[in-house]
């Protein structure tokens, strides 16, 4: 992002990353993420450790939102949704869509509480 001497946006640089295109394609156009994996190359290099990983951890709450692992080479993928909205009328199509379901603006503890289970070095 460009912003000017009073701090206000003005432009954003590269491309943007939007809700048409949360996809595999929005690894390639991050570029400020290549930097923090020590990508010299960018993720376009197929060797990429980003693009190496086989497990997706996706998070949305429109049943659309399925779509962002759509394109990528996971073996597996755990998909929670969080209802909010009409939650009455929507209720059964996000329980069909979704692994895992919150409801009416819950807290992120459930997600944090999965991600700390599966990233564990423990052996049960």
């Amino acid at each position: 992002m460009v912003f000017d001497e009073n701090g206000h946006l003005q432009s954003f640089k590269g491309k943007t990353i939007h809700v048409l295109n949360k996809n595999e394609h929005a690894l390639d156009m991050a570029a400020p993420l290549h930097d923090h994996f020590d990508d010299v190359n960018g993720l376009s290099d197929e060797k990429s450790a980003l693009k190496k990983r086989t497990n997706v951890l996706l998070l949305g709450d429109h049943i659309g939102d399925l779509g962002m692992s759509v394109g990528l080479d996971y073996e597996t993928r755990i998909s929670v949704g969080f209802l909010n909205d009409r939650v009455e009328d929507s209720l059964e199509s996000y329980r069909k869509a979704f692994d895992i379901l919150y409801l009416n603006d819950s807290s992120m503890h459930g997600v944090l509480k999965l991600a700390t289970h599966l990233c564990s070095t423990e052996s049960d």
